[in-house]
Order: structure tokens, then sequence, then C-alpha cells
């Protein structure tokens, strides 16, 4: 399968137009409760508004990647992060979180990541810390991203 390069933009939540939010919606319900089958939590939780949105778009101006970001904590807060069932495993979730890499900058990151993704979160820079965790009936790690120096 040919690599599928996407154009990135990032929203605080008030910046997103309806279609831009309503896409959003429809990734994470897709991954989140139709793929994970997620439902023990919600997944619109409230806390949208206090995040910046990361949206990987196609040429044809779907949404095939997402996370949010909260960019004015620190560490800043990295969840959600979502690529489209049909396109994972072929490098657009590496390019999300490069974005995301690039630009926390200077910042510290961390995550609840699902622990199946562990190796994968570390091969991109990310540091495991603690111990496994559940969250939403899924085994989780606790994992940072250290600033650069």
């Amino acid at each position: 399968m040919t690599m599928t390069t996407l154009r990135f933009t990032t929203h605080r939540f008030y910046d997103l137009s309806l279609d831009q939010l309503y896409e959003i919606m429809c990734l994470r319900d897709l991954v989140f409760v139709v793929g994970q089958k997620v439902t023990a939590v919600q997944e619109v939780d409230g806390e949208d508004r206090d995040y910046h949105h990361v949206c990987g778009w196609d040429e044809a101006g779907d949404l095939r990647a997402y996370a949010r970001v909260s960019y004015d904590e620190t560490p800043a807060k990295v969840g959600r992060v979502a690529v489209h069932p049909d396109l994972q495993r072929t490098g657009l979730g590496s390019q999300l979180m490069g974005v995301i890499q690039t630009e926390l900058g200077d910042r510290s990151g961390a995550m609840h990541a699902q622990a199946h993704l562990e190796a994968w979160y570390r091969s991109l820079g990310w540091h495991r810390e603690g111990d496994l965790f559940m969250e939403a009936e899924i085994p989780h790690v606790f994992m940072t991203w250290p600033p650069k120096s």
C-alpha cells in the first residue's frame, strides 16, 4: 500500500468549523466506540474545549488522523490519538505524532497510551513511567516525551 501524506492543521476548539468538529467526532467514534468498543466512558467527555486539535487531512479533505493536545499545560497532555481504521499501520500515526512532537518544541509531553502501542510510542522517543493500569477497560501505560534541551 502506498503511504498517504496528510496535510496537518492545528486548531483551538472555538476555531474549528462545524464541519471540522463533525469530522473529528465521526473519526473518534469510529476508532474508539465502533472499533475498540469503548463504552465504559463517554467519548465526548467535556474536555475538548481545553485542547488543541491536531488534524490530518487527505487530498480529498477527509480527516484521516487526529489527536488532541493541551499545549498550554506542563507537561502537555496528548490524547484521543486516532487513525482511520482502514489506514492504520500505514505510517499516518507516525506522521501525526511527528507533528505533535515538533509542536511540543522544548515542552514535555505526557499521555495515557494503550499498552499494546507502547513499543511503537517508544520507537518515536516516548518513555514509559510506572505500572500498567486500566482506563476505559483497556490496559494503558503512562508515557512521557522529554523536553528538548
